[in-house]
């Protein structure tokens, strides 16, 4: 936390330059105008869920094999497809508690044959797979289908992807001291607070546009929660890639790297969001 970097604004001006090239910058759009579109009805949104959610199972599960402990993948891949498609039926609430015995009965029976293979950490990490891909992004699905679901959603992933834009900007622009040098060698202390900062900001203004109901400081105050968990997802996955000793989960958005790289920030948010919204009444 004490590390200091101090990079001369010529290198900073370079760095920038490199991160906003038209390849990423254009890939970068794409993704994020498909992503709000896919907003305006709950089945399109759906389908965008499950998407990610198998595209980041499919990359868990490379990471793990990475780390010597490979996950039962299909089991996996049924459990994070499982989770978004009940809480879009509304069964979640009901079903979830019998879900999750399956899933950990089933990693532990169908690794039996993995005794002698880290047969432990391999029923681990399935359980987890699932859990941190395909039930955290449940609570996307939760948010669209519940109370002001469109207008809601839509607020959420502008606050989370302003977090993203606005820490990458001002950590390349004005970076000095590292978040979590040991996680992380490029994020740090005052990008976190400019994408804090830009985020609530602009979490403000879409939750007044959209007219979203709430207390007087659920606008700027669940803005600055949500990005923070942004900030936390952003980290956790670059923890996980760091003990995999990858630099980035996939490569199927190019420049931005995979699916959990572009869409780490999103799995805690979605959960988090979900939970303090819930908790003010607006849900």
């Amino acid at each position: 936390m004490s590390s200091v970097i101090v990079a001369p604004a010529g290198k900073n001006a370079e760095r920038l330059r490199r991160e906003l090239n038209a390849r990423r910058v254009g890939i970068g759009l794409a993704v994020a105008a498909f992503g709000l579109a896919s907003i305006a009805t709950r089945p399109t949104f759906g389908l965008v869920i499950l998407v990610i959610a198998v595209g980041g199972c499919i990359e868990f599960a490379n990471l793990a094999r990475r780390m010597g402990a490979p996950v039962c993948l299909p089991l996996a891949a049924a459990g994070c497809v499982a989770y978004p498609i009940l809480a879009y039926a509304g069964f979640l609430g009901r079903d979830e508690s019998l879900l999750t015995a399956a899933l950990v009965g089933g990693a532990f029976v169908v690794l039996l044959g993995a005794v002698r293979e880290r047969y432990l950490e391999r029923v681990a990490l399935t359980v987890l797979c699932v859990l941190y891909v395909g039930k955290l992004l449940s609570y996307f699905i939760l948010l669209r289908t519940g109370p002001h679901g469109a207008v809601v959603t839509l607020w959420l992933v502008i606050v989370v992807a302003l977090t993203d834009t606005a820490g990458m900007l001002v950590g390349v622009w004005a970076g000095r001291r590292l978040l979590a040098p040991l996680i992380s060698p490029s994020k740090s202390w005052e990008g976190a607070a400019g994408a804090l900062a830009a985020a609530t900001l602009g979490g403000w203004i879409v939750w007044r546009l959209c007219g979203i109901p709430g207390p007087a400081w659920a606008p700027a105050g669940l803005s600055a929660v949500v990005s923070m968990a942004a900030i936390l997802g952003d980290l956790a996955e670059s923890a996980v890639k760091r003990n995999a000793q990858v630099k980035d989960a996939g490569a199927v958005l190019a420049s931005h790297g995979g699916v959990l790289d572009r869409f780490d920030s999103y799995i805690f948010a979605g959960a988090i969001g979900y939970a303090v919204l819930s908790a003010s009444g607006i849900l």
